[in-house]
């Protein structure tokens, strides 16, 4: 039997991939776009959905569109959070598409009431876009929204969050460009 994580997956489709040259969430790895590849990986919560700036045509999963009109990831937190059925969501990025199921079970598996957010720390860094956020600390993202503040980075400085250290982990690979897609590529085969 699957353990159900009582929170809400938000995966983050709405940047502008600049760098990338397309949208990341329909890169194939091994015979899946990364949405899907992320959708299954995110199978043990209570709720899923998919944020964006305006939904994809044939998009088969449940979307919702960024309340605000700027791009920045704080603003899919800031959607999770008020469509939130849960207490908890995860904010999920494209950016890493080697994530998976073992990641959030072991992030959920360190709650505890009193936090407001938990963080990975992997590769040198935390990993804001891959976290999970308590809905108490939506005035705390209202209030950085309205300072024009859109750091993630800097939002942590004014939670009560944890760490979950796992060190340098290929599943929290950041791809921005197409060369890390294909260094990611050439990693797993």
């Amino acid at each position: 039997m699957k353990k159900i994580i009582q929170a809400t997956a938000f995966i983050l489709i709405g940047g502008k991939s600049e760098r990338f040259g397309r949208p990341k969430w329909r890169v194939v790895i091994d015979d899946k776009n990364i949405l899907d590849r992320m959708w299954k990986s995110c199978e043990h919560f209570r709720y899923r959905y998919v944020i964006g700036k305006n939904q994809p045509n044939r998009l088969d999963k449940p979307f919702l569109s960024d309340i605000l009109k700027f791009q920045a990831p704080i603003n899919g937190l800031y959607t999770a959070l008020n469509y939130a059925n849960t207490d908890w969501v995860m904010l999920l990025s494209c950016d890493l598409p080697l994530i998976n199921a073992d990641i959030f079970i072991k992030l959920w598996e360190t709650k505890e009431k009193t936090m407001d957010a938990i963080i990975p720390f992997a590769n040198n860094r935390h990993q804001v876009t891959c976290a999970f956020y308590h809905k108490r600390v939506l005035p705390n993202v209202l209030t950085a929204i309205q300072a024009n503040d859109y750091s993630l980075y800097k939002l942590l400085d004014n939670l009560n969050s944890t760490d979950v250290i796992f060190n340098d982990d290929i599943r929290f690979w950041n791809m921005n460009t197409e060369q890390d897609f294909q260094d990611i590529l050439n990693s797993i085969t």
